[in-house]
């Protein structure tokens, strides 16, 4: 199965911070979700979550692992977060800490848009990388 072209556009939009590209591979009515938030998010409403995830983070990256084609409407993007807290994120001050973070997206097409996308990362690890939370026990 090969990627779609208008989930390279959202992958190449996120990592080059391009807002006004990446909520335009949404459909109208697409959404999406991950931890951070509490219920799915209708993409137009997303602008300031991730304008606030990039001021937190300035220098944040994605390096892709993998973007596989799981079925003919979804696939689904690895990748690691890695970026610097030198700005307020979320209502906490700048940490000046580095965050290292595994993630990953399934991505849902259809009528060639993207129609939904479910984040899933470890939150206590970021908070934990931030100082914010205290490491689980080993």
């Amino acid at each position: 199965m090969n990627i779609p072209q208008i989930v390279r556009s959202y992958v190449e939009a996120w990592n080059a911070r391009d807002l006004d590209r990446y909520l335009a591979t949404y459909a109208p009515d697409g959404t999406y979700s991950d931890p951070l938030l509490p219920q799915p998010t209708r993409a137009h409403d997303l602008r300031e979550h991730f304008a606030g995830y990039f001021a937190g983070f300035p220098d944040v990256t994605c390096e892709t692992e993998a973007l596989d084609a799981i079925s003919d409407h979804l696939c689904v993007w690895r990748f690691i977060i890695r970026g610097t807290n030198t700005g307020s994120f979320r209502g906490t001050p700048p940490t000046g800490r580095r965050v290292t973070q595994p993630a990953c997206e399934f991505i849902e097409i259809r009528d060639g848009r993207i129609h939904s996308v479910v984040g899933y990362m470890d939150v206590l690890t970021t908070l934990t990388q931030l100082g914010l939370a205290p490491s689980p026990a080993t």
